[in-house]
């Protein structure tokens, strides 16, 4: 029966209604162990007329199945998943929900805090697309098990703004609630206590009534093994083979596991210690199992392990996962070594990589001696470790196999290792340990005959050239890598290699012929599926345009790469390029667009060292430009920058600290942050970057002599000519900088546009440093807002005011540009400060805003 669930049933109903019309729901319903999720999503289940209901589960017992739940509730795609071994992640993604849609449906996926990673992933793949589906998603988990760090929180963070996606929380009984349970069973048992005790948990008071104590277990653990006692030792024995078997069973295995006859399981079944799910049997609840597993002498469970081990094999079991768990629990090492890799690669193919790393891991712990097939499965490991975000456990075991194979002479082996180990330093922000380890691969693998792997790695020597700003190096290394990896047909490696050849290009000034290197990779990527060599892609031709300032252009790139990352759950790329997309979107003057991206990077508890030196300087300085506290942003970023080594991520960060630095009237401070880039800028030039270094010297009143023309507009600041700079840099679409070049023009109206400018902004902090700046420079100081602003109820500015009025009046952008002598753009600039002071999302929900306020009149 349910008691005090009325309304969170009533509820669900509703959200279940919705998905029947077309509006699909995912809905997370948490809450503690026993409090009563199941038999919510039971009692839901039986209500929904019109709507086919499937079910399936996740379980503890050993490491989760790929796609368990959805394989448990969709078992005709059993086949589909094992056979078809060529089919790509985002085909069978696409496959799931087309099943899925094929009716109104109630899927009911329970305890996901237990599921494997693929599951996790088609959970997020599916509430991204729930639009248009009849279909309701009721997932269940224990709320107590979350951490920052567990990969179900990611997942729910991922999804929660999203519409359709609904989180609920199911609280346990209150006092009354445990009185009314305590009446409808009839028992005497004083209710002040039971909840005392039991917390108002509903599974532990229905395990306290069925132990038929005159008093109160004072465990969820006693009242289990209370009511077990009452079974005869057969039932008894029954019982402890199903609590190692997992959450069910079919009748058939258990009893000849536990060697009892089919009474002894109907007893179970009649005293309520095991229920029925079909033709399988199980424990009613999790906590259950646990409390008999833990029980058994440590004899007794191992020998159970082994009944069960040998009955999968005598049936013939392609169950590699369930056969390595009672292989290691029954301590039979042969078989863990031949299944427990079976099932990583399973696991691994699936998507599951955190579980294919567990089976490695497990195999690992059983095959100790130091030989080829331990270094295999150490390679194996680091790679699935790689894929989920644990690069330095990736590194660790990379260090073991390259041991291995050096104690073995394995010539070839070292030196793909060694290639490997530079990425994976490059990874962890460790820039001297990349160069070296490349540098070793390279010589290493040159004293053999030229193959594949040497190809590799002179690309993966070409993109720490690169990366590091050394063109040359970076397209002789590139070209080996090529003209190798045609000759031997490898694509990934001349995928990789015209990556590195194109972005190096762009870098050099050479912008048509390294995005057709750039173009060229991705397109081959794209074709062949090679999912991270398109989104490598996606991200050097996003940012080699924001370096450049072509905004537009960087946008398109970055916002396909996310949306192409997104769809196979790439998060590591998609974190990256959103922090490109963030640095992008604020230099447009596009700030809480940036600060989505910002916030979505740094709610992940595990993010790359690179993601992190991208996203940091932008969220500081922006907090800076605001008013706010930004050092401790810019603080972090510092040392992953310096360590890294690389003069991009040196100058960036070196550029963010110098605004915030000139923000805050700390000159010095500026000058000792540019210091920092200097040297590599100079040994590197780039126009843009010597640019931005050289404009903050100026504000500190320090002039340096750059090897190269700096870009023109910032080579028009310095030597004031303001209005021509700020024209240019409104055409590129970068408003602070158009207000930062007439920040400090001689003339009063330019000085008023740049406060017009930072107010659009909202950037007070910057407001107050070039008033500060002006007064110190003896320039004429404006006084303030103007009248009309001031008298403004939206805070408009009067320029703000004159274009809303003459939108409302009917004139297009291009009217309003040429009657009040502007560009386009920036009367762009000025409509999105219009919509973001009135917190309307359209031109013409603003003017009927502004129309009720007053601040325009009707004509």
């Amino acid at each position: 029966m349910l008691i005090e669930r009325a309304g969170f049933l009533a509820s669900l109903e509703g959200l279940l209604g919705e998905s029947a019309e077309g509006s699909g729901r995912l809905v997370f319903l948490g809450g503690e162990a026993g409090v009563g999720k199941t038999t919510l999503a039971t009692a839901l289940a039986e209500t929904a007329e019109g709507a086919m209901v499937r079910r399936g589960s996740c379980d503890s017992v050993t490491t989760a199945e790929p796609l368990g739940p959805i394989l448990d509730a969709l078992p005709e795609l059993a086949e589909t998943v094992d056979q078809d071994t060529g089919v790509s992640r985002l085909r069978l993604f696409r496959k799931i929900r087309d099943v899925l849609s094929e009716c109104p449906m109630l899927l009911v996926l329970e305890d996901v805090h237990w599921a494997d990673e693929a599951t996790l992933d088609i959970l997020r793949y599916l509430g991204r697309r729930l639009a248009g589906a009849e279909l309701m998603i009721l997932a269940t988990f224990r709320s107590e098990e979350l951490s920052r760090d567990h990969p179900l929180t990611a997942v729910l963070g991922d999804l929660a703004t999203l519409p359709g996606v609904i989180r609920v929380q199911l609280l346990p009984l209150s006092a009354a609630g445990v009185r009314q349970l305590l009446d409808v069973a009839g028992s005497d048992l004083d209710a002040g206590a039971v909840f005392q005790h039991t917390g108002g948990n509903p599974f532990y008071v229905t395990e306290v009534l069925a132990a038929g104590s005159e008093r109160v277990p004072a465990t969820v653990r006693d009242a289990v093994l209370a009511r077990v006692s009452r079974l005869s030792p057969a039932a008894q024995e029954v019982a402890g083979v199903a609590s190692i078997l997992g959450r069910h069973a079919e009748v058939d295995f258990l009893a000849a596991v536990s060697g009892r006859p089919l009474a002894a399981v109907d007893e179970c079944l009649d005293r309520g210690v095991l229920v029925m799910d079909g033709t399988a049997v199980g424990f009613r609840h999790d906590l259950a199992r646990l409390a008999v597993e833990q029980s058994l002498p440590t004899a007794e469970r191992a020998g159970a392990h082994a009944r069960a081990l040998a009955q999968l094999q005598a049936l013939g079991s392609r169950d590699h996962r369930r056969l390595a768990h009672h292989a290691a629990a029954s301590g039979d090492r042969e078989a863990v070594a031949r299944h427990a890799p079976l099932a990583a690669a399973r696991a691994a193919r699936l998507g599951a990589h955190r579980e294919a790393a567990e089976h490695l891991q497990l195999a690992l712990r059983y095959h100790e001696t130091p030989d080829r097939e331990r270094a295999g499965l150490l390679d194996q490991l680091s790679y699935e470790c790689y894929l989920t975000d644990q690069a330095a456990r990736a590194r660790d075991s990379g260090l073991a196999a390259l041991a291995i194979y050096e104690q073995e002479q394995d010539t070839r082996s070292i030196g793909t290792s060694q290639r490997w180990l530079s990425r994976l330093a490059w990874i962890l922000g460790q820039g001297a340990d990349s160069e070296r380890y490349a540098a070793a691969a390279v010589a290493t693998l040159e004293q053999l005959e030229p193959g594949p792997g040497l190809a590799m790695a002179y690309s993966n020597l070409a993109q720490l050239r690169m990366l590091s700003d050394d063109t040359a190096e970076a397209l002789h290394w590139g070209g080996k890598a090529i003209e190798l990896a045609r000759r031997f047909g490898d694509r990934d490696a001349e995928m990789h290699a015209l990556n590195n050849v194109g972005s190096a290009l762009t870098w050099a000034g050479e912008m048509a012929e390294g995005r057709a290197r750039l173009t060229q990779s991705l397109d081959m990527a794209l074709a062949g599926e090679a999912q991270e060599h398109a989104a490598r892609a996606y991200t050097n031709l996003g940012s080699i345009h924001i370096l450049s300032r072509s905004f537009r252009e960087a946008d398109r790139y970055l916002q396909a790469g996310i949306g192409y990352c997104t769809d196979r759950d790439l998060d590591t790329w998609r974190l990256y390029m959103s922090a490109w997309l963030a640095h992008s979107l604020a230099e447009q003057g596009q700030y809480a667009a940036a600060d989505r991206c910002l916030a979505d990077i740094l709610r992940h508890s595990h993010v790359s060292p690179i993601t992190q030196v991208s996203a940091l300087p932008v969220t500081g300085v922006l907090a800076a430009r605001r008013g706010r506290d930004g050092t401790g942003s810019l603080d972090e970023a510092l040392p992953i920058a310096i360590q890294i080594g690389e003069g991009q991520r040196l100058a960036a960060v070196a550029i963010a600290r110098a605004e915030a630095a000139w923000i805050a009237g700390r000159p010095a401070d500026l000058t000792a942050d540019i210091d920092r880039a200097w040297p590599f800028s100079i040994a590197h030039p780039e126009p843009w970057e010597l640019g931005e270094l050289s404009w903050w010297l100026h504000l500190a009143g320090e002039h340096r002599q750059a090897p190269v023309p700096l870009a023109r507009p910032f080579a028009l600041m310095l030597t004031g000519e303001h209005r021509t700079a700020a024209g240019e840099w409104r055409d590129l679409g970068c408003p602070l900088w158009s207000a930062y070049a007439l920040a400090f023009s001689p003339r009063l109206q330019d000085a008023q546009e740049c406060l017009e400018i930072l107010d659009g902004l909202g950037v007070p902090a910057v407001r107050h440093a070039v008033l500060r700046d002006r007064r110190a420079r003896g320039l004429v100081v404006p006084r303030g807002p103007r009248a009309a602003r001031r008298a403004s109820p939206a805070g408009l500015t009067a320029r703000e005011t004159e274009v809303l009025q003459l939108l409302a009046e009917g004139l297009s952008y291009a009217e309003v540009a040429e009657h009040l002598v502007l560009s386009e753009k920036t009367v762009g600039h000025h409509v999105s400060a219009v919509l973001r002071k009135l917190g309307e999302p359209t031109r013409s929900r603003a003017v009927a805003k502004a129309l009720r306020l007053g601040v325009i009149q009707p004509r």
